[in-house]
Order: C-alpha cells, then sequence, then structure tokens
C-alpha cells in the first residue's frame, strides 16, 4: 500500500524534534508558550532544524489581564525571526481569554501572510485560521465527516490531526469515548478472547467485539500502522493539505515494514 506523506507535519517536543527533523519532513516543534503576564516565551530552545512551524501552547489558566494585539504581534515577530512557514495554537480550552488571544492571532498572521492552524473545538469563530480536527470518530465516517467540514468551512480551511485510537466501550455506551487501552493490554485482551479484528472503512479504524466475565458486551476500536495509512489516504483524497501526526507515533507511517 502506498503511504501518503507528503501532506505529513511531525508535532514534537524536546528530544524527539531532532529525531524528527532527521527524516527530512515539516516538524511543529511545540516551543512557545505564554507567561501568566500575558508574555511570550520560549519553553524550550530552538531546533537544529531551521523552519520549524512554531507551536504555541495554551495559555495559563490564571492569565492575567494582557494585551492581545501586543502578544499578537511579538508571535509575528519570533514566526518571521525564525522563518516559521505556520504557526499552530495548540489552546485544548474554549475560554473568553483564549478566543480574544486567537481572534488577534487570527489577524495579525493573516496579515503577514503566515498560516495559523487551530483545533476546531475553539477556533469555530476564526475567520482566516485553518482548523485542524482529530481523526479518531468513535460512529459515522471519517470521509463524511472531513467533507461536511470543508462544506461548512471551505476545503482549504481544513486539517487534520492523525491520532490513533485504542479504546474499549462496554456496550451500549452512553459516552463517546470508552476505556483507553495500551497495545499490550489489547493484543492481551484479544488472545484471552479469541475475538477476531475486522476494518471499518467507514470509521478507518479496526474493531473487535467480546463479552466479559459479566455477561457484559464490549466494543473496541483500535489503529494500527495499516489503519494510520488508510486514514493518510482517505484525507489526501478529501484534499486536506495537512495532517498533524506525533512523532514517534506516526514512525511507522514513515518507516513501513
Amino acid at each position: 500500500m502506498m503511504v501518503y506523506t507528503k501532506n505529513l507535519v511531525l508535532v514534537c517536543t524536546g528530544r524527539d524534534t531532532a529525531r524528527a527533523a532527521g527524516q527530512g519532513m515539516p516538524v511543529l516543534h511545540l516551543c512557545l508558550g505564554i507567561t501568566p503576564k500575558g508574555a511570550l516565551q520560549r519553553l524550550q530552545l530552538p531546533t537544529a532544524q531551521a523552519h520549524c512551524l512554531l507551536g504555541l501552547c495554551d495559555p495559563p489558566l490564571d492569565l492575567a489581564m494582557c494585551n492581545p494585539e501586543r502578544l499578537a504581534s511579538d508571535l509575528v515577530f519570533e514566526a518571521k525571526r525564525t522563518g516559521a512557514p505556520g504557526v499552530f495554537a495548540d489552546f485544548e480550552h474554549d475560554t473568553p481569554r483564549g478566543r480574544a488571544l486567537l481572534s488577534a492571532f487570527d489577524t495579525a498572521l493573516h496579515e503577514a501572510d503566515i498560516p495559523f492552524f487551530v483545533p476546531l473545538a475553539c477556533g469555530r469563530q476564526l475567520t482566516h485560521a485553518v482548523l485542524t480536527t482529530p481523526t479518531a470518530l468513535s460512529g459515522g465516517s471519517l470521509t463524511a465527516y472531513i467533507s461536511s467540514l470543508q462544506g461548512i468551512y471551505g476545503a482549504a480551511r481544513i486539517a487534520a490531526f492523525l491520532q490513533p485510537v485504542s479504546q474499549d466501550f462496554t456496550l451500549p455506551s452512553t459516552t463517546p469515548n470508552g476505556k483507553t487501552l495500551t497495545k499490550t493490554e489489547r493484543e492481551t485482551l484479544l488472545a484471552h478472547t479469541g475475538a477476531q479484528a475486522f476494518f471499518s472503512r467507514e470509521l478507518c479504524a479496526k474493531y473487535f467485539t467480546y463479552t466479559d466475565t459479566d455477561g457484559r458486551a464490549h466494543f473496541v476500536l483500535f489503529d494500527d500502522a495499516s489503519t494510520l495509512e488508510a486514514k493518510l489516504a482517505q484525507l489526501t483524497g478529501c484534499g486536506v493539505q495537512t495532517v498533524f501526526a506525533l512523532f514517534p507515533d506516526a514512525a511507522e507511517l514513515l518507516n513501513p515494514s
């Protein structure tokens, strides 16, 4: 199977950044933060590789009053200084303060012609940013989901974050999230129950079912190298131009067996 890696951006922190840069692929370095007083700070030293996308971590919850426009200007300056081809705001909390910052960043980076990436959950109100959505779904169709977002925001404004899933759902499930399983736990469970794994083209993931000792039915949804390859292929087919993936989680995609 052909592995579609031309749109892949490796997301790294710390020592992994140098290893990822050695793959010869675009790298997003989560190296910037915001101090409680509202100033931009570098959390880690620059990587050996120039021209990394800059990753900005979530602002502190106790962030004092700050000037979003000044912070946005500093962010543009840092991106230009390092030759960054883009900025990713890795915001996890949708707060009024965070929305004000993202709005200022969105305007300033757009005027500077620097691509700006924001998680979909925090960036729906923005005008220019590329909205990044996780690929781990527990229902529906990955292709239909991506296509629906492209219909709302435009194809050029949707990117994806390739997040491997490995979850055990007790049926009937009342939440979209199950119990997280490690690879070892999942393989032990498969061997113990004798279950057979199947591939879901709609979810673009593998799954199996089993019954526990209390007679409860379970549904286990998981990714491996082959399903991540399939996700990349589907995303490419949908016209998604940028796909982020944590390194070294994506190592198997770069060096398939």
